[in-house]
């Protein structure tokens, strides 16, 4: 998405971790994490969603003033936000979903399930905080409501309720609509892990 919103042209390459590719040799030897996202962009090899989205910012679009300002206390607010999605609302979902990905769960981990909701409840009541913006920092889409976007897409798609959560529920749909090219790029993806969830529920 950010790339989209930057104007890169990606050169993708689909690394299937349930068969493991991403623990292949030559893998390793590029991407000693052997995690995705990963790019290597010149001499530059770089994994971490959120300092890929920063650097695709800061190298292809340099002067957006929206996306990733320069300003120390804009930045720092974004920053504060991809922190708070890949070390607390993405963390939480993934430790509380991810069982769900590899076999059928009869009930989901109580205690997991709290520091999710946790996070929840602290990101609708920064929405509803800030209800009169559209989007988390000001009035202009920038990487922070791209990354809690991908965040929410997860959740959607292992079929998390979060309707009771009314300001994430709008917000999820505005970024949908402010996001270029949304659906296209992540409709597919979401469907398929959605099957492939309800597959490993249901013993299909």
């Amino acid at each position: 998405m950010v790339a989209r919103v930057a104007g890169v042209q990606l050169n993708k390459h689909y690394i299937n971790l349930m068969k493991k590719e991403n623990m292949k040799e030559e893998f390793i030897k590029l991407n000693p994490l052997h995690r995705v996202p990963f790019i290597i962009d010149g001499d530059l090899k770089l994994s971490e969603s959120r300092a890929i989205m920063a650097y695709l910012v800061n190298k292809y679009k340099p002067d957006d003033e929206n996306l990733y300002p320069k300003e120390p206390e804009i930045r720092a607010r974004i920053d504060e936000l991809l922190y708070f999605d890949i070390g607390t609302l993405f963390q939480s979902a993934s430790l509380l979903l991810k069982p769900k990905l590899f076999g059928p769960v009869k009930e989901l981990d109580a205690s997991r399930e709290e520091s999710f909701k946790e996070a929840l409840q602290y990101l609708e009541k920064r929405l509803g905080e800030n209800h009169a913006k559209r989007f988390m920092i000001g009035n202009h889409l920038s990487i922070a409501d791209i990354s809690l976007a991908a965040t929410l897409s997860f959740v959607d798609a292992c079929g998390y309720d979060i309707s009771n959560y009314h300001q994430i529920v709008a917000y999820f749909n505005r970024m949908k609509a402010a996001i270029p090219d949304y659906s296209e790029i992540n409709d597919e993806a979401v469907e398929n892990l959605r099957k492939y969830v309800e597959s490993k529920q249901t013993g299909a």
